[in-house]
């Protein structure tokens, strides 16, 4: 099984999922200069992962899609209570910085401008090689499609 990254037009295979996101974020980083994080999303009804640089709190630059080999969990495995009509199940994003309170801030600001967010189910905190990582697990409202 391989993992597809794909950005600015060019796309390569990894072996693993952290191969392919710690290649997406070199190539975003060879593309826009530095960065003080990461927001990364993981869509886990098609299995894709969303990468982007962060400078000063803001996206910066294009967006890296890794592709995953096969969903991983449905949108409904995550659920603590009955969807409201709209919710479009459980999401997850997630935050790099350099700092507990970089990364922090970084997912407060996120989440301040997302009114879509209808609920944060959990919060995990992570020390990992490229600094500190936040997953915020929410819900987001969607209009009902016809």
């Amino acid at each position: 099984m391989t993992y597809r990254v794909e950005y600015n037009g060019e796309d390569f295979e990894l072996a693993t999922l952290d191969a392919a996101l710690d290649n997406a974020k070199h190539a975003i980083a060879a593309d826009v200069g530095s960065v003080s994080g990461w927001a990364v999303e993981h869509d886990e009804t098609i299995n894709d992962w969303f990468v982007q640089g962060v400078r000063d709190g803001r996206a910066i630059g294009a967006t890296a899609v890794v592709t995953g080999p096969e969903p991983t969990m449905t949108a409904q495995a995550l659920p603590r209570h009955a969807p409201a009509p709209g919710d479009t199940g459980a999401r997850c994003m997630t935050f790099t910085g350099a700092t507990p309170a970089e990364t922090l801030g970084m997912a407060a600001t996120w989440l301040a401008g997302r009114p879509e967010i209808l609920d944060v189910d959990d919060l995990g905190w992570h020390l990992s090689r490229s600094g500190y990582e936040a997953r915020v697990y929410y819900r987001a409202w969607s209009p009902a499609r016809t």
